[in-house]
Order: C-alpha cells, then structure tokens, then sequence
C-alpha cells in the first residue's frame, strides 16, 4: 500500500471519530444518605477539562426547588479541575428522592445530565403504623411502639387523635428513645378512622410529628 493511500485512510478512519470531551465528569450520579432531621444534604460533582480549548458553563438547571446546584466558577482551561456543588433542602421529606442537574456548556451537542439520589430516613418509626377493629368488635386497646432513630433523641409529650372516636395515651418506656402509644376507640358500633399525631421535640428544640392511623371497618 503506498503511503499516499495509507494517509487517505488514516484521514478518512479520523473523520469518524468524535470530537474529544471537553469537561470530563467522573461521576454523573451520586447517591447520599441523609441523617435523622437533617435539614440540608450538600453533593459535590468532580470534573475536569480534558480537551484541548476552554470551556464554558453556559447554563446549569435543576428540576426541582428543592434543589440548588453552582459550579465554582464559568470558564476552564484545559487541564483545569472544578466543581459543581449542589444543595438538596430535605424539609419534611421522607424516602428516597432522585432529583437531576442539566449543565449546558459551549462544546455544543447535548446537554449534560446529573443526578442526585437522598435517603431521608424518618426520625421515629411507628409499629404497626396502623390498628384496626371490626365494626361490633370489642372496643379494646391496641398498642403501638414508637421508637426513636439510633442516631438522634426526641422526648415526645402528647398523643392526640383527629377524632373524638379514639382516645390516645403516650407512655414512655425509655424516655428519648421508645414510647407505647395506647389507642382505644370509644365504639366500634359504627365505622369511623382518625389520625394519631405524636409530638415531640429534638435536643435541639426543633418539633417532631410521626403519625398513626386507626381504623374501625
């Protein structure tokens, strides 16, 4: 093959390969646990320029308010690291939330897409979450246990239903830690339900509410 063809070919082979990334990301999804009433939960994305030019953070967009999200400055040499910080507010949440980032820059083509997943764990669970009675039954009391996450302390006070069918009493078993909450309906002649709302306070002076539910069917 003479050389003037080999050239051609080498050529032609260079015409199909992409261009080379500008900022190369090393991570696009970062996965964060939150802990017990943890208000804010920070993430940062590493990247860098990997190219040959400059370039340039036109436009960087979350898809929630809950979510705020800044690069540490517009323009990056090649060579150059940086960073983008993105600030999830956790409010009442509670599960597991994916929430995504769009950066667009200069290098052209599509827009790069981010992603944060948080772990909000509640701060007391409930067990069972829910009671129930059938209509006619009995009108005795159901308990439940009410404990604390192993990470925080909350003192809670007051147990109080929705509805005057169900009488709620707290009884601290290990006081910051696990409670029994007793709820009795006053009849279960008639099919009726309410919410059980459990407060407290952290150390912090912050209020806390978990929920139960009773049901008679």
């Amino acid at each position: 093959m003479t050389s003037f063809r080999c050239a051609h070919l080498a050529l032609g082979f260079g015409a199909l390969l992409p261009a080379a990334l500008g900022l190369d990301w090393g991570k696009r999804t970062l996965e964060i646990p939150a802990a017990p009433l943890q208000e804010e939960v920070e993430v940062t994305f590493a990247f860098a320029n990997s190219g040959a030019k400059p370039v340039t953070i036109l436009d960087i967009k979350t898809n929630c308010d809950c979510l705020e999200a800044a690069a540490d400055r517009k323009t990056y040499q090649p060579g150059e690291r940086g960073t983008l910080k993105a600030l999830f507010t956790v409010g009442d949440r509670l599960g597991i939330y994916e929430r995504s980032i769009t950066v667009t820059t200069d290098e052209g083509g599509e827009p790069v897409r981010l992603a944060v997943r948080v772990d909000v764990p509640a701060a007391a669970e409930v067990t069972p979450r829910t009671v129930e009675w059938k209509s006619g039954d009995p009108a005795a009391a159901r308990t439940i246990e009410l404990v604390v996450a192993p990470e925080i302390s909350i003192k809670f006070t007051q147990a109080a239903a929705t509805s005057p069918e169900f009488v709620a009493t707290l009884e601290p078993v290990e006081a910051g830690r696990r409670y029994r909450v007793i709820i009795t309906p006053q009849s279960t002649a008639t099919p009726t339900s309410a919410a059980v709302r459990l407060r407290g306070k952290d150390k912090s002076g912050r209020e806390v509410v978990v929920s139960a539910y009773a049901y008679v069917r």
